[in-house]
């Protein structure tokens, strides 16, 4: 069996070969990789084809055939062709899943190899219907056919080995090189399969081991060539690489007729194998006048296989020498690039790398996907940004190739004697960051020159207008805060141009730093800045304040005519609030003095919120009218009632982060009570008279009928005292009204 494209003998077979004394004989079936070229440039479609832009007879196997929705293959035939072609359904494929797969397999027996061909999918109809009725097989190996038979999908055919190279000739080698054969199964005298790795259909054969983890083997193929080849490292004991011809095998890319000996051009071979290619170089431009030489780096993919017992011999980019070719590494190719004054050369061009055998003049040669350009750089326009307040201007300058060379210096130029250098600081393909080092107003009438490699100019006319003056801050503003930094400073000053703004306070011997924001107001730019957070001093403390910008990504500290300070004050202190004229919230506290300044805009830095409840949709606002040393007043915009209100929240806007609950004063919460609940004591005392009227009347009208029976029995008694004379038979009469 083949492990890895190499074939191993056994014990016995090696006990066969001693007694043959035969040195070892060494066959590989080499297995499929995935990366296969199809160059089909100049094959075109006749009239009588479909006009789809697919042209599916490039296709030379089951499996990229069918991988064209518009393509399927011909068992029959072994051909790719058009689905809406005639073709027999019993023989024709549609997808991948349906393709035949081949495994080659190499056993020795005596003196014959038996190559073996294991066809899978044999349960597919078309494929199955084309192996059982079509019996003729026979293999064919460099033009020599051999019987072959089929049995349970494994096609054998029997090779003998010393009808391909003698061994006298063999023996007459100075080396044992490697010899390389097409065999193919034949079908019914005339179809060969078409195996879909076409390295299957390769036997290698030499008489000593090659480690597989140092072999190179690669296969492509052109519009009237295929290509396949193998190389290993001679380092390694593989004496693979010793001659051309040893190590390819040329073929018509059609009738596989060979072509190497007879094809004189072949002393050359162009490599196209993704395997074996100039990945990529180093710079990919260069100027066309030059006074230095340049270093050229060309990244080669497996460059040791061509590097190993042969020498690079020439290296040409877009055209051009480029000599001294030097191995870096196993990837890696450096040559110089001489200078150059002509620009009539070709501009752009491939960068080609020929390989040259050491015992012979057969070469191998390289050509890179990617072109290599000659250029001349321009310059197409300007943007100047900043005047740091140190001296000087950012200059960008956008132009193409403006890299293309390391040696590139920018002037402002008022005359040929009066230059003034703009230091570059970033230099890319596009563009190229200079800042000069004199004040810009030396420079408002001069021109820029810029400088390649020192032979080649370029001067920029247009006039420079986007100038800034230096960032300061005006003077007169006082600058307050409290401890905890929530209220920002407004600073009035010119800031064009500035980035990553921050502020400084020195305090107990330390920097302590703010951030900062520029912001447009009415049209103004304004430096908005929220200054470091201390602990609530005593009293009020005046500390050192200054400010720091970037400038052309220069640190500048702003300069200020007169120093200024930083009045820092203690925190807030809200005691409570009361309520009143029903819509007005006093609270009571203390309040330091940047809280009582209005902002820009008119309103002060204290915010009063009414929580909302849960079913209203947003909180209430009191509008802040007033704020002194002892209170803040603060009145409803709408003029709702404040009148049920317990709980406010003092929110510090300048922020938006210090929020601070303050509760209504408890006497006034008392009171408040006692109004919320007036109405229900005035219902109640209705309802409690009410029921006392009732329950009076109800009194009234027991005691009357209480009375009422008291006289009636005081008459009877009175009544029965005057009778008690009478006749008692008529007692009854009595006693029936009582």
């Amino acid at each position: 069996m083949f492990t890895s494209g190499h074939y191993n003998l056994t014990a016995k077979q090696h006990n066969y070969w001693n007694h043959s004394s035969i040195k070892q004989l060494l066959f590989a079936i080499l297995l499929l990789t995935p990366s296969v070229i199809i160059n089909a440039d100049n094959v075109n479609l006749t009239e009588s084809e479909p006009s789809q832009e697919i042209n599916c007879t490039i296709y030379r196997s089951c499996t990229q055939c069918t991988d064209a929705s518009i393509c399927s293959w011909a068992i029959d035939k072994q051909i790719c062709l058009y689905s809406n072609q005639s073709l027999s359904e019993n023989y024709r494929v549609v997808t991948k899943e349906s393709c035949p797969e081949f495994a080659v397999t190499l056993k020795t027996k005596d003196k014959y190899y038996w190559i073996q061909v294991t066809v899978s999918n044999m349960a597919v109809k078309s494929v199955n219907t084309f192996f059982n009725d079509n019996t003729v097989i026979s293999c064919e190996i460099e033009n020599i056919i051999y019987n072959a038979s089929i049995n349970n999908g494994i096609i054998s055919c029997k090779w003998v080995k010393e009808k391909i190279i003698s061994l006298e000739k063999r023996s007459s080698m100075d080396i044992n090189p490697l010899s390389i054969f097409y065999f193919s199964i034949v079908v019914n005298n005339n179809v060969r399969l078409q195996f879909n790795d076409p390295r299957d259909h390769y036997i290698s054969y030499h008489s000593w081991t090659c480690p597989d983890v140092n072999c190179s083997i690669v296969f492509w193929e052109s519009d009237s060539r295929k290509y396949y080849c193998k190389w290993c490292l001679n380092k390694f004991g593989c004496q693979l690489t010793a001659e051309t011809r040893y190590s390819c095998d040329v073929r018509h890319a059609l009738n596989n007729e060979k072509l190497w000996n007879n094809d004189t051009a072949l002393s050359t071979i162009e490599v196209k194998s993704p395997e074996l290619a100039i990945e990529s170089f180093n710079p990919d431009v260069l100027l066309f006048n030059r006074n230095r030489a340049m270093v050229v780096s060309i990244t080669v993919k497996n460059h040791k296989i061509f590097d190993d017992d042969r020498s690079t011999t020439a290296v040409t980019v877009a055209g051009q020498s480029c000599v001294n070719p030097t191995t870096v590494d196993d990837q890696t190719i450096d040559c110089i690039v001489s200078e150059y004054n002509d620009e009539m050369k070709v501009s752009e061009g491939p960068v080609l790398v020929e390989y040259t055998w050491m015992r012979t003049s057969r070469k191998v040669r390289l050509t890179s996907s990617q072109k290599f350009k000659f250029v001349m750089p321009s310059v197409t326009g300007v943007n100047s940004t900043c005047v740091p307040a140190t001296g000087g201007i950012r200059i960008a300058l956008s132009g193409e190739y403006l890299n293309a060379t390391t040696d590139v210096q920018v002037f402002f130029q008022k005359n040929e004697q009066t230059k003034t250098t703009c230091v570059i600081y970033e230099l890319w393909r596009d563009r190229i960051d200079c800042v000069t080092v004199v004040n810009i107003k030396e420079l408002e009438s001069s021109e820029l020159l810029i400088v390649f490699d020192e032979i080649i100019g370029i001067i920029y006319t247009e006039k420079i207008d986007t100038y800034v003056d230096d960032p300061t801050v005006f003077d007169g503003q006082v600058f307050a805060g409290i401890a905890s930094g929530d209220v920002p400073l407004i600073v009035r000053g010119s800031f064009d141009c500035t980035k990553n703004q921050q502020v400084y306070v020195d305090y107990n011997g330390e920097r302590h730093f703010g951030r900062c924001a520029i912001r447009d107001i009415n049209n103004t730019s304004i430096m908005y800045c929220w200054p470091p957070k201390f602990g609530s001093p005593a009293q009020m403390t005046s500390l050192p304040l200054g400010f720091r910008v970037e400038l052309a990504d220069k640190v500048v500290f702003v300069q200020q005519k007169t120093p200024y300070s930083y009045l820092l004050y203690p925190d807030p202190i809200y005691v409570d609030f009361e309520v009143h004229d029903v819509d007005t919230i006093r609270v009571n506290g203390v309040f330091p003095d940047p809280l009582q300044r209005r902002q820009l805009d008119g309103n002060y830095l204290l915010e009063v919120v009414l929580l909302g409840r849960p079913s209203d949709d947003d909180d209430i606002f009191c509008t802040v009218t007033e704020v002194t040393e002892d209170y803040a007043e603060c009145r409803s915009p709408s003029g709702k009632s404040f009148v049920d209100v317990l709980d406010i929240v003092i929110v510090l806007a300048g922020k938006q982060a210090t929020r601070t609950v303050v509760h209504r004063r408890p006497k006034q919460n008392d009171h408040a009570m006692l109004r919320l609940l007036r109405q229900r004591y005035i219902v109640g005392g209705i309802s409690a008279l009410l029921m006392c009227v009732l329950v009076l009347i109800f009194c009234v009208k027991n005691l009357m009928n209480r009375s009422k029976r008291h006289v009636d029995r005081q008459n009877i008694t009175e009544l029965r005292n005057i009778t008690a004379g009478v006749d008692e038979s008529n007692d009854y009469l009595l006693n029936s009204n009582t």
